[in-house]
């Protein structure tokens, strides 16, 4: 009966016929039973009525497409599923074989990279923080020679710190929003390029677009853009065209800092628990390397800025590192598209539930629903501004950083004019400080694997508390060595303060969070970088350099209180109110 029907009525269902003889009627009336029946059959997938046999049907030849089986034992025919999350009806096209969107969906729901991606995006990830230290520990070097050539006084010098302070929370709450547009990717657009799916900012509608938000594309796009700004501070320092310039240099390499290190923080914390670890340490690691190399080049009578010339080789090496690692797998970006499918499909069955036949305004044909991909970021952001947590993270934070700073910055000072210490000598005290840093945080990361949540908290404690009692000896002991000493392990009591912070932070926070917890956390710490300096060198001009002490003591005791407030296990349920 089938063959015969398919022999003698599909041309006449193709094409709308005048002709009105009985035997056309029949075979048109158990066409549409047969639809029918099959449709009914399929309302859960598409959530549609079904449809009632009609007396006489008039369909022409764009309407659908039917394709009838030739096997006598073939079942009722079978719609297609409709790949096109915004279209206004569902296609009755037959494609009896085509996969289920939803099974592939659940096959890479829980994809990660291979192990062996998994290695070079993370060391990529490490280079790109050890070149952003490697820019950030040279300041101290070249300062004087800054100072000369634009005839700069202090307040001036300072004020190149303020630039950086800028740059950090510029990036703060610029990062969400451009990783939202970064991420955006038309959902069936099916070629491969460089770039896995280059970004439409365009205004989005329901219908004339179809759009999706892969956060592995939005992280690939904004490292390799973060880097190649980066890669501009070196070039306008290089310049040595006058103090403004400098001053833009500086907020854009803090800029391009931030938009790294938000997205790399976000993944080394969501793979190997000693990764975030590793990649501070070598940021540390890098501040203690550019100071000796500058310092070794301009010694044998090179120029200063020869050194950021140099240095641009390093930022080409990272823009390439981070271009080729993290380019997203076609697993990551089918991965994408599918989950995009799935909530397309989900969006338009809730339209179709609700009574409309699409995402139009019922009562306003001319609006239409904008799907606005960046309204997560900025929920995100006024989710993170509203947990308490979030906010005592950052002055902890605020609070480590200014007394890392003030130590560092002061320390020299502080021995040449209290303990006349010798000039010729002294300056590797700050290396000294640093290298305790990287030391710090190179064994905090390979001590957190073994480590359990209450473990980590008491380690760090402990640490503050040591740090105090060494802050302590130099301001009573009254030696030169013992004082040099002293800095390098308060740099190595320091190293697991801040890593440590950020992981309680990654376990306490809610996890829609993370990316802008990790950015204000970090915008926090150059907050105080910036004014805890300030207000010690004001102190310092007026009551003299032997009151650094009174405020690195101070500042160490207010961490460690502020420590104890912290939860020693993980909560059950994070507050969001």
């Amino acid at each position: 009966m089938v063959a015969k029907y398919h022999s003698s009525t599909s041309k006449k269902y193709c094409m709308p016929q005048d002709d009105t003889n009985a035997e056309t009627a029949t075979s048109l009336e158990d066409l549409a039973e047969i639809i029918s029946s099959s449709m009914s059959r399929r309302t859960t997938r598409f959530d549609v009525p079904s449809i009632s046999p009609l007396a006489d049907v008039r369909m022409p030849d764009y309407a659908s497409t039917v394709i009838v089986p030739r096997q006598q034992s073939s079942s009722a025919l079978q719609p297609c599923s409709d790949y096109s999350p915004y279209s206004s009806y569902p296609s009755t096209a037959v494609n009896s074989r085509a996969p289920s969107p939803t099974k592939e969906l659940e096959d890479y729901e829980d994809f990660n990279p291979g192990p062996d991606r998994l290695k070079w995006r993370l060391a990529s990830g490490f280079f790109a923080l050890f070149v952003g230290g490697w820019a950030d520990g040279v300041t101290g070097t070249v300062m004087p020679y800054l100072s000369e050539q634009f005839h700069m006084n202090s307040t001036l010098s300072s004020s190149l710190f303020a630039g950086t302070t800028c740059g950090v929370f510029t990036a703060t709450l610029l990062v969400e929003s451009i990783m939202g547009c970064l991420g955006t990717f038309r959902v069936h657009r099916n070629e491969r390029s460089f770039f896995a799916c280059v970004p439409t900012l365009r205004k989005k509608t329901a219908f004339d677009n179809d759009f999706g938000f892969s956060v592995v594309q939005a992280r690939f796009l904004i490292l390799v853009i973060a880097s190649i700004l980066h890669s501009t501070y070196f070039v306008m320092m290089a310049s040595q065209s006058s103090f403004p310039v400098m001053f833009v240099a500086y907020i854009m390499s803090a800029f391009s800092r931030m938009l790294l290190s938000a997205p790399l923080n976000a993944y080394f914390t969501e793979g190997p628990k000693q990764a975030l670890g590793y990649g501070l340490g070598l940021a540390s690691m890098g501040s203690v390397i550019s100071p000796l190399v500058c310092q070794s080049i301009i010694a044998t009578g090179v120029p200063w800025y020869r050194f950021y010339y140099g240095s641009l080789v390093l930022s080409g090496l990272n823009v390439f590192f981070l271009a080729i690692t993290f380019n997203p797998t076609a697993s990551e970006t089918f991965r994408d598209r599918q989950k995009a499918l799935h909530e397309g499909r989900k969006r338009k069955g809730e339209f179709l539930r609700s009574g409309c036949s699409s995402p139009v305004c019922c009562s306003n044909d001319q609006s239409t629903v904008k799907l606005d991909l960046a309204s997560n970021a900025q929920s995100a952001l006024r989710m993170a501004l509203k947990l308490p947590y979030q906010w005592a993270f950052s002055f902890f934070i605020l609070l480590y950083c200014g007394s890392e700073t003030t130590t560092q910055g002061f320390m020299v000072t502080y021995l040449l004019s209290v303990r006349h210490a010798d000039a010729k000598t002294i300056g590797y005290v700050t290396s000294g400080f640093w290298g305790g840093i990287s030391m710090g945080r190179f064994f905090w990361g390979s001590a957190t694997p073994l480590l359990t949540f209450t473990q980590r908290k008491y380690v760090v404690h402990s640490c503050m508390c040591v740090a105090i009692a060494l802050h302590l000896t130099t301001w009573l002991v009254k030696s030169t060595i013992e004082n040099a000493v002293a800095a390098s392990l308060i740099g190595l009591l320091y190293g697991p303060i801040f890593p440590g912070c950020l992981s309680m932070a990654t376990e306490v926070l809610p996890v829609e969070v993370h990316m802008v917890a990790m950015a204000l956390i970090s915008s926090f710490g150059s907050l105080g970088g910036a004014i805890f300096p300030l207000v010690a060198g004001t102190i310092l001009d007026a009551k003299g350099d032997q009151t650094l002490t009174y405020l690195t003591v101070a500042l160490a005791a207010a961490m460690a209180c502020l420590w104890t407030l912290f939860p020693s296990r993980i909560p059950s349920r994070p507050m969001l109110d």
